[in-house]
């Protein structure tokens, strides 16, 4: 069976449902304030994307976001757009990362690609929808978080990727 295909196995579903936990686990646990706040889920949605592909990585992504909304509510509530970027966060992780080697350029490409679509852009175009702050308060307040995200996140990424791929659990949902 191809594991691009949208056929999902009893094994798959058991891992993403795994990795779907842990983000929403993940997505809690977070270290600083609210300006430079340094989060770990892209850990998760990386493993989805890494071990499944663009398709069943976005579906799964997607999925996270729906049951975070309803099993831990945030204070801004449900909102499309942020469910849309998770969407787009699981593609981009799948197609980058998908049966690719494990390096710290496609790491850095993966999360440069994921700060500036999904975080700066579709995100920060969200945030402004709900909020009605202009647009360029909203960026030039999010620009200084998003560059450091992009260090730590690019490091923590290839680290566990490259120790997934070096262990027993390279091979999971193949």
């Amino acid at each position: 069976m191809n594991s691009r295909s949208t056929v999902i196995s009893v094994q798959e579903v058991t891992w993403m449902a795994l990795l779907i936990a842990m983000q929403m686990v993940l997505a809690k646990l977070s270290v600083g304030s609210n300006t430079l706040k340094v989060g770990f889920s892209f850990i998760a949605i990386g493993l989805l994307g890494y071990y499944f592909g663009p398709v069943k990585a976005a579906m799964a992504n997607v999925l996270a976001d729906v049951i975070s909304n309803v099993v831990m509510p945030s204070s801004g509530g449900f909102f499309l757009g942020f469910t849309f970027s998770a969407l787009v966060a699981g593609a981009i992780y799948g197609y980058m990362l998908y049966n690719h080697k494990v390096t710290v350029w496609r790491s850095l490409v993966t999360v440069l690609l994921i700060t500036v679509v999904v975080n700066t852009g579709l995100n920060t175009i969200w945030i402004h929808m709900m909020t009605n702050v202009p647009y360029s308060a909203l960026l030039i307040t999010r620009l200084p978080k998003e560059a450091s995200s992009l260090v730590y996140q690019t490091g923590l990424l290839y680290i566990v990727l490259k120790w997934i791929d070096n262990s027993k659990f390279n091979k999971i949902g193949q």
